[in-house]
């Protein structure tokens, strides 16, 4: 390859940002791209892949780590318990992330080595990192609600955590009758 500079201003130039390259530290040089990992696929987690993957123009590696392989959103709900919305339209998957380069692990984070920055996850694998984002979302501990649980759930939905539970919540509010009376504890 032959390099022809037209100009003293540009022989110049690239003298210069060679000069400058060289006075950078080796590890700089050698070093690969900045790892983020973020556990938890919710609208936090997902939202900072996204635009860390996307602002970074894919010098950054970002990789989510969420076991589910569907988003069901909990903000419009309440627009498909009344019938406005279907149940496809608050569902997502994570594919679209995939465009901004965010790189997507379904299983779930079994420990952190904060000293040694690595996730390991529940298939055996471990995720370097430079940064972490912990973004698990809401979860519910039957054992800790007295006189609740999981077989209670099916009576009385919580739909706290979008999905099964909002397609129940939804079916009972469909087999009332015209002027039933509802009862909601918050």
């Amino acid at each position: 390859m032959t390099i022809i500079f037209t100009s003293r201003r540009q022989f110049l130039g690239a003298a210069g940002a060679l000069a400058a390259a060289s006075t950078l530290p080796f590890p700089a040089i050698a070093q690969g791209k900045p790892k983020v990992v973020v556990v938890g696929g919710g609208p936090g987690g997902a939202t900072v892949a996204k635009y860390v993957a996307k602002d970074s123009s894919g010098a950054i590696d970002v990789t989510l780590v969420e076991p589910t392989r569907q988003f069901v959103t909990c903000f419009h709900s309440n627009l498909f318990l009344g019938g406005f919305r279907s149940f496809k339209s608050i569902s997502h998957n994570y594919t679209a992330l995939r465009k901004y380069g965010v790189r997507l692990a379904h299983t779930t984070a079994a420990a952190i080595d904060k000293d040694k920055k690595i996730v390991r996850l529940a298939n055996g694998t471990s995720l370097p990192y430079d940064r972490l984002v912990v973004a698990p979302g809401i979860d519910i501990k039957f054992e800790s609600v007295p006189g609740y649980s999981e077989a209670a759930a099916e009576i009385m939905p919580h739909a706290w955590k979008p999905g099964p539970q909002t397609r129940l919540l939804k079916k009972q509010l469909d087999a009332l009758k015209d002027g039933a009376l509802i009862v909601m504890v918050a």
